[in-house]
């Protein structure tokens, strides 16, 4: 770092992203083009090239900005495979999950204490909940439409025979396309998100765990790099994920004139964790 003024020349970034199945290069190039644009508008010079090897998925990015240059070394922490295998349920067992999800976090008095904050973080709990119940009951509506139309064409027991089978049709067939749906939706994402923090009350899973101790590890190590900064970015469910590695690296001890460590997050999910026990 530039004592005289403070700037940082030299910056290793660390983004861990939210609860996101997509793989890492999604993130590469959304940064290349955004970094582009951004570039353009404010006029300095922006250049990213790829790093390859080494297992990581990792850019370089220099800018030119009133005729200092600085240089960032750009690492996704990956978790899109552990988010993946975590989404594999079908619509019954998703339904099953809400009310379990639901009940730990009332159970716990998260939701109590989450109802008490601002509107933010409180709807946005709200969305999976009130979506995935509003498309039931609508499932469950168009059930009993065809249930009394089938009596009411054919009459007692085959008219109520009927209507079963083609009314529990009536109700698959909504619960599918609403689950088709879900890309603009995301109830089901947003359900399956709040569900990997409530099952574990607030910790991880060993799994996730074991993955956070490397993105530790690797964070730690950049300090002793020749860094300015060390800044770890996390985003939505990611925000969780960065206060926790960051937490452990200070708890290690942060050497003295080593790099800067600085943590940059956003989104909802924090709330949603914290008030987990």
């Amino acid at each position: 770092m530039d004592e005289a003024s403070g700037s940082v020349r030299r910056r290793r970034v660390f983004y861990v992203p939210g609860y996101d199945p997509f793989p890492p290069r999604r993130y590469r190039e959304f940064y290349r083009k955004e970094g582009a644009a951004q570039a353009a508008l404010s006029g300095y010079d922006f250049d990213m090239r790829a790093e390859t090897g080494g297992g990581q998925y990792v850019w370089r990015v220099e800018t030119g900005i009133g005729g200092q240059t600085t240089e960032a070394r750009v690492e996704v922490l990956v978790w899109s495979d552990l988010v993946q295998s975590s989404m594999r349920r079908g619509i019954a067992a998703t339904y099953l999950l809400l009310a379990r999800t639901l009940w730990i976090f009332a159970s716990t008095g998260a939701l109590g204490a989450m109802i008490r904050l601002r509107p933010g973080p409180m709807l946005t709990g709200a969305w999976p909940v009130g979506m995935l119940t509003g498309q039931l009951l609508a499932g469950l509506v168009a059930m009993a439409g065809v249930w009394w139309g089938a009596v009411a064409l054919l009459g007692g027991v085959p008219g109520h025979a009927a209507g079963a089978v083609l009314g529990l049709a009536a109700l698959s067939g909504v619960l599918m396309v609403f689950r088709k749906l879900d890309t603009k939706l995301f109830a089901y994402y947003m359900l399956y998100d709040f569900a990997q923090v409530a099952q574990h009350r607030g910790a991880f899973g060993e799994a996730l765990q074991a993955r956070l101790d490397g993105f530790t590890e690797a964070v730690a190590a950049a300090l002793d790099e020749g860094n300015d900064e060390v800044l770890v970015v996390g985003h939505s469910s990611g925000a969780a994920l960065a206060v926790a590695i960051v937490a452990a690296v200070e708890r290690r001890g942060l050497r003295a004139g080593g790099a800067a460590l600085a943590l940059l997050t956003l989104g909802q999910a924090i709330p949603m964790q914290a008030f987990l026990p």
